[in-house]
């Protein structure tokens, strides 16, 4: 069996099209043909389905993927363990959502430009989700940057998750600190600062809060972490936000945050990958360096 067809496989996977796997690998699409047909010769079955010019994998194709990935892996693995390190050299493409990409996301680019200086990063700053899982889908980008309750995407690959607690934080002055357990409703009513209504955790809340019977009135719905905290600096209003994106005004007593029993949701951010790429060794190296973060 051979790695050239197997690579070739898994790159059609990727992309759904023999043609834009051709266009990666630098083959012409008759050679990546080929390859496909001399795999399904020697695995005695068809690993795709073809109808006009559309391609789907099929039930044997999705039971061989699992075991093409692990040959491509060990294949590298065994080139690792006798060649001496290599320096990087490629490409990487990354989607965040605003509010990492603001938070913990420069601190990352930086150390992964300082190891491996010979690797140009792309990143695009989006928080419209489904686009963003479209193009992961398409393999347009290598990593989707999510913030999200756990277990939110079981179709995909997520590494370097960690906990991510959104909290709700207020300036100092504002009456509500001397509570000792305020209500939800007192966080949400008429001083509540919403980031982006209808998108990300600020849905997430609003479901939750929603399903208990309340409504949620926010005075403003601002589309920018970095002008809510600056308007919460400025002595009004409450917002639930990413704790990332407050932590130096939180150690500076600028602001404080506002625990509530009635609000418990848990939250984690992590890199997320269609779950038929192979994690080549710039994917491998950005995973671990996310994985370090302080």
């Amino acid at each position: 069996m051979e790695i050239r067809n197997i690579t070739t496989f898994i790159k059609i996977v990727e992309y759904n099209n023999f043609t834009k796997a051709a266009e990666s690998l630098g083959y012409s699409q008759a050679a990546v043909t080929a390859q496909i047909k001399s795999l399904e010769a020697e695995l005695g079955l068809p690993l795709f389905d073809r109808i006009g010019r559309s391609i789907a994998l099929t039930e044997e194709g999705k039971t061989f993927l699992p075991y093409a990935l692990d040959i491509l892996h060990a294949e590298e693995a065994a080139r690792d363990s006798v060649r001496p390190a290599e320096k990087l050299v490629g490409s990487l493409h990354i989607c965040s959502p605003s509010s990492f990409a603001t938070g913990p996301l420069p601190d990352i680019l930086r150390k992964f430009h300082e190891l491996h200086p010979q690797v140009d990063v792309t990143v695009k700053i989006s928080d419209y989700l489904e686009d963003n899982l479209l193009k992961l889908t398409r393999a347009e980008i290598d990593f989707l940057v999510i913030l999200d309750e756990p277990n939110a995407y079981p179709g995909f690959r997520l590494f370097a998750e960690r906990p991510e607690p959104i909290i709700f934080v207020t300036h100092p002055s504002n009456p509500l600190c001397k509570k000792r357990a305020p209500k939800v409703t007192d966080l949400i009513g008429n001083d509540f600062i919403m980031c982006d209504r209808g998108i990300g955790y600020s849905a997430i809340l609003e479901k939750k809060i929603l399903s208990r019977g309340l409504t949620v009135t926010p005075s403003m719905d601002i589309g920018s972490v970095e002008s809510i905290i600056k308007i919460l600096l400025g002595g009004f209003g409450i917002s639930f936000i990413p704790e990332y994106t407050v932590a130096g005004h939180l150690e500076q007593g600028e602001l404080v945050q506002i625990r509530s029993k009635d609000v418990d949701i848990e939250f984690q951010s992590g890199l997320l990958c269609n779950s038929s790429r192979y994690i080549n060794p710039i994917m491998k190296e950005f995973i671990r360096i996310a994985e370090c973060r302080p």
